[in-house]
């Protein structure tokens, strides 16, 4: 039983969320334990004392739009500011030439915040607690963002040893979190309305190497569970896809689990792949991919791919374009090499800003015209979705059984509408609700 906390110098909070799905599961949890500490949650900034900033230091145009933002709130009169998440593990000197703040924790020393905003609330400046606090994410309390959409962090870290990544420098090994905890999580959060469980990790295909179990066995029990709920899967590697890969694709057939894969193939080139230290060659990716949509011919495909890495050169390129119009995928997140502090990536020289931005550009636009193309095979059809909230651009977002958006202009957050596909667009689909 959680012991009833002790209040003291009760503050207004407001926090800021950049990054991934697992950086939202982190706010959730900071302002579930600022709000069982006693202090007031606010969706407004004006109105808080104290803003948490929980940061992303993925990409280098994040990197530095998080240095930004930081130096806009620290000149914010009478706001205390604590700085938050992966930024602080992956480049503090950076933080640090901006000036002196409230406080700093990291994404993996949340357990402390308490006690940081505790100090911070009776006058204390520049109070650090980075050292990494081991605990189980999925039994910590929680303010969540959404009533339909819950997001739950199976594991944290990592198994591998990319060349590029300074996450893996905030996120640290892997540590799996207990299953019994996960499936206490995800019956809470479906009792309490929850239609969808965003399963949440830096690796999901990870998840159990560490601890003797597997995600094919995590989501068997998942699916046991009584309720009307979907579960996405987060991004896996795909690496450690294969080695789960048939267990993975039965899991995969429960009705429960959207027909959602996100598999980064990041390069086409098998060179290029070996000098990002991937652990995969591109014929596994393309294995893997045949086997699921051999299994789901509605399966839903997201990939990522890095343009302009150290050594890619025109026909490491046309090596990625032909992947692309080989796997057909329906979502590429797309960026550009960034080199990041730390990394081994980082002291190698890469290909000229204007050639890689002109292969981005290219890249890009077939990108779109493939996801077009897949999406208009939708047109006419009558299918079955689950309405999740608002869209950024208006109207409400529901998403079919692969997990594939499409936009609705009826219906409320949490229902299950039949809908008729009337546009399609690049990157989503336009439904009327039936």
């Amino acid at each position: 039983m959680r012991k009833k906390r002790k209040k003291f110098g009760n503050m207004r909070v407001y926090c800021e969320t950049y990054g991934c799905t697992a950086n939202r599961g982190d706010s959730e949890i900071i302002l579930g334990e600022l709000a069982a500490a006693g202090h007031q949650v606010t969706k407004n900034l004006n109105e808080a004392d104290l803003v948490v900033v929980n940061t992303c230091a993925v990409k280098g145009k994040t990197h530095q739009r998080m240095l930004r933002r930081l130096r806009e709130l620290r000149e914010m009169n009478g706001k205390r500011v604590i700085v938050a998440g992966c930024l602080p593990l992956i480049d503090l000197p950076s933080v640090e030439r901006i000036g002196e703040f409230a406080g700093i924790i990291s994404c993996r020393s949340i357990p402390t915040l308490s006690k940081v905003v505790e100090m911070v609330s009776m006058g204390a400046q520049n109070v650090r607690m980075l050292e990494p606090v081991r605990c189980e994410k999925p039994e910590m309390p929680k303010l969540r963002e959404s009533e339909v959409s819950a997001v739950v962090q199976i594991c944290e870290g990592c198994v591998s040893n990319c060349s590029y990544c300074s996450v893996r420098f905030a996120r640290g090994r892997l540590h799996s979190f207990r299953r019994e905890a996960i499936l206490k999580e995800v019956t809470k959060a479906i009792s309490s309305g929850c239609r969808e469980i965003l399963l949440t990790a830096q690796d999901a295909g990870a998840y159990g190497l560490d601890t003797g179990t597997s995600l094919p066995e995590l989501l068997r029990s998942i699916c046991e569970l009584d309720g009307n709920f979907k579960v996405r899967v987060g991004m896996m590697n795909p690496k450690n896809v294969l080695g789960i890969l048939p267990d993975l694709l039965q899991a995969y057939g429960d009705e429960k689990i959207y027909k959602f894969l996100h598999l980064p193939v990041q390069s086409g080139d098998d060179d290029i792949l070996r000098s990002m230290r991937r652990g995969y060659e591109v014929s596994d990716f393309i294995q893997i991919v045949e086997e699921f949509r051999e299994s789901f011919p509605d399966l839903y495909l997201a990939t990522d791919i890095i343009v302009g890495f150290p050594g890619e050169g025109e026909k490491e390129f046309t090596h990625t374009l032909e992947v692309i119009e080989k796997v057909k995928p329906d979502k590429v997140n797309l960026s550009r090499f960034s080199p990041m502090p730390g990394t081994d990536a980082a002291r190698i020289p890469g290909p000229g800003g204007n050639e890689v931005a002109e292969r981005s550009r290219r890249l890009a636009a077939r990108c779109l015209e493939i996801g077009h193309e897949r999406n208009k095979r939708y047109l006419g059809k009558v299918l079955e979705g689950l309405i999740t909230g608002p869209g950024k651009k208006g109207g409400l977002v529901a998403r079919l059984g692969n997990y594939r958006p499409t936009i609705v202009d009826g219906g409320t957050p949490g229902e299950h509408i039949k809908l008729k596909i009337v546009d399609a667009r690049p990157t989503y689909l336009i439904g009327r609700k039936t």
